[in-house]
């Protein structure tokens, strides 16, 4: 990000202690940006915490929230609320998704991807959106995927949600234009990270410059969300790659989608 001031002062990000929703927090830090920080992993979150404070003489909450409960979620919900201390930003950063065969995974897991992808990041959107559009200030950067942008066998519930996530994200945006308010989709296509691994996700072998870093991926969204950009494609290949899908018929991207993601 440039050197010139970030426009949003305070952040609340979710999925915080790992991969891009870390190393968001670590950039933001360095901006000078309030923080607080939402995961389940309170160890994690913490040692950020520490570090982030240590480094850049932030401020920085840590909020540990499986957000996939019930009770948790309304917390955060709160904290968004709160006008004593305003969220000016807010990172829809936390996802999960299982691989395999619908038809053989667990119902109660796939249920838990829709609220976590899903529920989480359109109730957090709704607790915050209502009070910045009144200040006339504020951003909601959406971490979507490229995954929702064509067929995914063996990730059809995760491809799902993050389409809803996609199409969510820009209506929101065209609701919003002119109130002051930036809405994000960020759609980064492979990224190194723990997700892949932790998840069972086993994507086709593919060169090494399709894989992006998750510090240049964190960079994008937020420059784009302080832009008003919708959509945010991370990566030259990847730029490319969604500009022909497009113009890609069908029956082509059902291909494409068997070859990237086959178990």
């Amino acid at each position: 990000m440039a050197d010139r001031p970030y426009p949003y002062r305070s952040a609340l990000i979710t999925g915080a202690s790992s991969g891009i929703g870390t190393a968001m927090a670590r950039q933001l830090a360095a901006r000078g940006t309030t923080l607080t920080l939402v995961a389940r992993r309170e160890t994690l979150l913490r040692g950020l915490a520490e570090e982030l404070r240590q480094a850049h003489g932030v401020e920085v909450e840590v909020l540990p929230a499986d957000l996939t409960d019930a009770e948790q979620l309304a917390q955060v919900e709160s904290r968004l609320t709160d006008t004593d201390r305003p969220i000016e930003l807010l990172v829809n950063n936390a996802g999960s998704g299982g691989a395999g065969v619908f038809a053989n995974l667990p119902v109660e897991r796939e249920e838990t991807t829709l609220r976590l992808n899903n529920e989480a990041a359109l109730r957090l959107t709704r607790s915050v959106l209502p009070r910045i559009r009144g200040e006339g200030h504020g951003g909601i950067l959406n971490v979507s995927s490229l995954t929702g942008e064509l067929p995914s066998p063996s990730l059809a519930t995760y491809a799902a949600t993050k389409a809803f996530l996609t199409h969510f994200s820009e209506t929101l945006a065209i609701e919003n234009r002119g109130s002051g308010i930036h809405v994000t989709a960020l759609l980064p296509g492979l990224t190194k990270t723990d997700y892949f691994a932790t998840n069972g996700f086993a994507a086709a072998p593919l060169p090494g410059f399709f894989w992006l870093a998750a510090d240049k991926v964190a960079a994008a969204g937020l420059k784009a969300v302080a832009a008003g950009t919708r959509r945010c494609v991370p990566g030259v290949p990847y730029k490319a790659a969604t500009a022909l899908l497009h113009i890609t018929p069908p029956p082509l991207k059902r291909t494409l989608g068997r070859y990237l993601w086959h178990r």
